[in-house]
């Protein structure tokens, strides 16, 4: 990713709590809403959204900014309310005045049009044409000519169907199709009912010269009628059921303006990095980090709304209960609103843990091995970007984005060039397996389960920024040559994190496992005898490489290690059921201990460590 020309522009600021520096945040702004919409609008509030800020747990605090005049009874509404609030998050702060009440609850609006509509039965065009001159065929090829004096119906009402959404939807001229979404191409909403009115009957009236006839409509094999009319004038009423909020002042007949703020799910942000170790063979070992934040949104729509994306994740206790202002019946869950098929996936992968949530690296220097590195690595963003700090969450602040409902986004955050150099690390922990050990000198050692001998080659970075880094994942690069993906952990200021990137196939490791001595019934324990096997473990890494490296080495057995060579350091942990297969003792007679060597391995040269441990076995 092409560096930003723009120098770093934010700073950090220690605030009391997140929830009041997004809060007066927000309240601090002060630009003036289009008040001629509030004004034409009345009583109801016109909001803006004025702020999100999007956790990485699928979770956003929205905050918008509404303008109305108090009603004679001193009270604002709105007709937007937020569907999936969390329980206790949902507060309404006036810019002035004295706020009495916040009360939701449902409003019921019904409106009817007339329309005039295609006749589509043969009492319909009667209906249509009474005082008409018309003449009728009957079934007997009798002809009656008069004037239609009455059609003998009742009205009736039923649902919209599809074949009238059909027939509305021809109707160019219709105001109500378009405001009533009655066109079978655009879903309406399930809170919206919608009726047809309409007649049914079986006889009509016709007035001749010798006085008045009854007749069948359905006896009717051709009715002429001059000019007939073929449409017939219905009415469409509408019943629509929504949610209302109304706020009520101490003073009425006042502009008043109204900030809202919420904690809803359905808004996530995903960081992923891309490393550039530069191209093989410079003198520095520099490499550039690029930082992206791809956003879902299945919340809610976001229109020109400024976002902040927060490094950290919140403690809501009631995250999974919605407010009863928001009217839901149901519980929502915030990862499966967020992103159904990513949570899917990620549901039975332990790794969602490590993408999702604020985690920090496994591996950690001292601060003082930190100041060593070098302090070089100029932060650069892109000048809408800005960052602060507010207690244990970190915020980015970007520009202005519209993300409707489905959308998704990348955003470019963050580019630096830092310190790095390689760590070959090599992590064995064979598994012993607990069977019954044979006498004193008979030759026979303790059968081991080893894992792969694999040096892996890792990356020690070095957050030269003012900028944390969160948990994401990285795409590593080494000019054009792709190298890895991989986990990068967060990483603070001036600490130190690990990527892994492949096994490194010059440097070639192999464990030897010898059995020094053995004493039977050296112990008893609850009743049973056991063994005192001391091992001795020999390792060897060679580097075939034309440079030297940094070599890190791990050894994790089942027992108590004793002494280790070339200053290994050993260190004692409780039994640990994963150092053995099909264990029969008792935990309280082993240890677990893991030794750790640390060399710089010249090339061609070898690195042949060993330990001494011992352990009891049952018999």
């Amino acid at each position: 990713m092409a560096q930003s020309s723009f120098p770093y522009r934010g700073r950090r600021q220690a605030l009391a709590g997140i929830a009041a520096f997004l809060l007066l945040s927000a309240a601090n702004l002060l630009s003036p809403l289009a008040v001629q919409a509030a004004d034409e609008a009345g009583s109801q509030l016109v909001f803006k959204t004025e702020r999100v800020i999007v956790f990485k747990d699928g979770y956003c605090l929205v905050l918008k900014r509404g303008v109305a005049v108090a009603d004679p009874t001193g009270a604002v509404y709105t007709d937007s309310v937020p569907d999936a609030a969390v329980l206790g998050s949902f507060w309404a702060i006036p810019k002035e005045g004295r706020l009495l009440s916040m009360v939701a609850g449902w409003e019921e609006a019904r409106t009817t049009e007339e329309k005039q509509l295609p006749c589509l039965q043969t009492i319909e065009v009667l209906k249509a044409n009474v005082g008409q001159k018309c003449s009728v065929q009957l079934p007997d090829n009798s002809i009656l000519q008069g004037t239609i004096q009455e059609v003998l119906t009742q009205e009736t009402t039923a649902p919209v169907d599809d074949s009238l959404r059909s027939v509305l939807a021809l109707s160019s001229d219709s105001p109500v199709a378009s405001r009533l979404a009655l066109s079978s191409s655009r879903p309406v909403p399930d809170s919206a009912t919608r009726t047809v009115s309409g007649i049914t009957g079986t006889y009509f009236v016709l007035r001749g010269e010798q006085g008045d006839v009854l007749l069948a409509a359905n006896d009717i094999r051709r009715l002429t009628i001059a000019k007939m009319k073929t449409a017939l004038s219905r009415k469409l009423t509408t019943t629509q059921r929504t949610k209302r909020l109304t706020f009520r002042f101490a003073e009425p007949g006042q502009r008043r303006e109204l900030l809202i703020a919420y904690f809803r799910p359905g808004v996530r942000w995903i960081p992923t990095y891309r490393i550039d170790l530069g191209e093989p063979g410079g003198k520095e070992k520099v490499a550039e980090i690029a930082m992206q934040a791809e956003l879902l949104n299945e919340g809610e729509d976001l229109i020109e709304a400024p976002l902040d994306i927060v490094v950290g994740v919140p403690n809501f206790r009631f995250r999974t209960l919605p407010s009863p202002l928001t009217l839901e019946q149901a519980l929502r869950n915030a990862l499966a609103q967020a992103a159904p098929q990513l949570m899917s996936q990620f549901d039975s992968n332990a790794l969602s843990n490590a993408l999702f949530t604020q985690r920090a690296g496994e591996f950690r220097r001292d601060r003082a091995a930190v100041a060593e590195q070098p302090q070089a690595g100029t932060i650069e963003l892109p000048p809408e970007l800005t960052a602060g700090a507010a207690q244990e969450l970190f915020v980015y602040h970007l520009t202005p984005l519209t993300l409707r409902r489905g959308e998704r986004a990348a955003v470019p955050v963050l580019t630096a060039k830092v310190p790095y150099r390689d760590v070959y690390t090599w992590d064995l922990h064979p598994k012993r397996a607990d069977i019954a050990t044979a006498p004193s000198g008979a030759g026979v050692s303790s059968p081991l389960v080893l894992s792969e001998n694999q040096v892996w080659r890792q990356i020690e970075l070095v957050n030269a920024t003012p900028l944390p880094w969160t948990t994401g994942a990285a795409m590593i690069v080494q000019g054009q040559q792709p190298l890895a993906q991989e986990l990068l952990t967060y990483t603070s200021p001036k600490d130190l994190c690990r990527v892994p990137v492949t096994v490194a196939v010059d440097l070639r490791g192999s464990f030897a496992e010898q059995e020094i001595d053995r004493q039977l019934q050296a112990l008893n324990w609850d009743g049973y005898h056991y063994a005192k096997i001391r091992n001795r473990t020999s390792l060897t890494l060679r580097n075939n490489k034309s440079q030297s490296v940094d070599v890190e080495i791990t050894l994790r057995v089942g027992g108590r290690a004793e002494q280790a060579s070339l200053d290994g350091r050993i260190t004692l942990a409780p039994f640990r059921a994963e150092d053995w297969e099909n264990y029969r003792g008792s935990p309280a007679v082993n240890n677990s201990s893991t030794v750790f060597w640390k060399t710089t391995l010249p090339p061609g040269e070898k690195f042949e460590p060993s330990v001494e441990y011992q352990f009891y076995a049952r018999h």
